[in-house]
C-alpha cells in the first residue's frame, strides 16, 4: 500500500511526552490546608495537580495533591453526551510559602458572610471565582513521528478532533511545546491495562520548535 502522509515517519525509542489538560472546576469549600471540588474529570489519589482561581480582580495559583476523589453526579453536555462529575479533595502541597498571604485574601475577598472571622482549621463557602480550574497532564510514549504528526502510546483515551496543548521531551533536554489534533485513537489488543495508539497532527508549533523538531528527526534517521 502506497504511504501518502506529507512526511517520512521515523520510528524511535526513549522518547517521552505529555498531553496538558485544563478542566473547569466549582469550588465547595476551602481553607488554608485544602479544598474541597467539584470537576469533570476522575482525580487520580496521591497526584499533584495545579489549581487557578481567578475573581474580583485576584488571582492565585495553588499546587495540591488529590487525597479523594468520588463520582458524585452526571450532567448532559451540549451535544447530548453524558459527562461525568467528580467530587474530590484537594491537600495544598505550597501554601506554607509566600502563597499564604495570596490564600488568606483570596479567601477573605469570597467567602460567603456569616462564616466565623478566623481561618485556620476551618473551611469556608465561598462565592464561585470567575474562573477556576485544574490543570493536569497524562503521560505518553512516542513511537513513530514526521515533522506533520507523531504516533504515540498511552492509557489515556482520545476522541479524534480533539485539541490539547502537548509537549515532547527530548533525550538532549530540550522540550518541543505544541497544540495537537488527534486524527486517530485505537485501542491496542492484548495488552493490559489498556493502552491506545493515538495518531496526532502537528496543528501550531513555534518556529523554534520546529527547527528542533526537524533537528531531531534528522539525528534519528542517519
Amino acid at each position: 500500500m502506497q504511504d501518502n502522509r506529507r512526511h517520512k515517519r521515523v520510528t524511535v525509542e526513549g522518547v517521552y511526552g505529555s498531553v496538558l489538560f485544563a478542566s473547569k472546576a466549582e469550588i465547595t469549600n476551602i481553607s488554608l490546608g485544602g479544598a474541597a471540588i467539584q470537576v469533570d474529570t476522575n482525580l487520580k489519589i496521591g497526584k499533584e495537580y495545579n489549581i487557578r482561581l481567578e475573581g474580583k480582580n485576584k488571582h492565585i495559583e495553588i499546587k495540591g495533591i488529590a487525597v479523594w476523589s468520588v463520582l458524585s453526579e452526571s450532567q448532559k453536555g451540549p451535544h447530548g453526551d453524558v459527562i461525568p462529575i467528580y467530587h474530590a479533595g484537594i491537600e495544598f502541597s505550597d501554601v506554607l510559602t509566600n502563597r499564604t498571604a495570596e490564600l488568606i485574601d483570596f479567601i477573605e475577598t469570597h467567602k460567603v458572610k456569616g462564616t466565623e472571622d478566623r481561618l485556620r482549621g476551618l473551611r469556608f463557602k465561598i462565592h464561585m471565582p470567575e474562573k477556576a480550574t485544574v490543570d493536569y497532564s497524562f503521560g505518553y510514549r512516542v513511537k513513530l513521528i514526521s515533522l506533520s504528526g507523531m504516533l504515540i502510546e498511552t492509557m489515556q483515551i482520545f476522541k479524534p478532533e480533539d485539541r490539547f496543548s502537548m509537549e515532547i521531551a527530548l533525550k538532549s533536554g530540550s522540550v518541543i511545546r505544541f497544540v495537537g489534533r488527534v486524527a486517530s485513537c485505537i485501542e491496542i489488543a492484548d495488552k493490559h491495562p489498556i493502552h491506545y495508539d493515538i495518531g496526532v497532527e502537528f496543528i501550531e508549533m513555534p518556529d523554534e520548535d520546529k527547527m528542533r523538531l526537524d533537528e531531531f528527526i534528522r539525528s534519528v534517521s542517519r
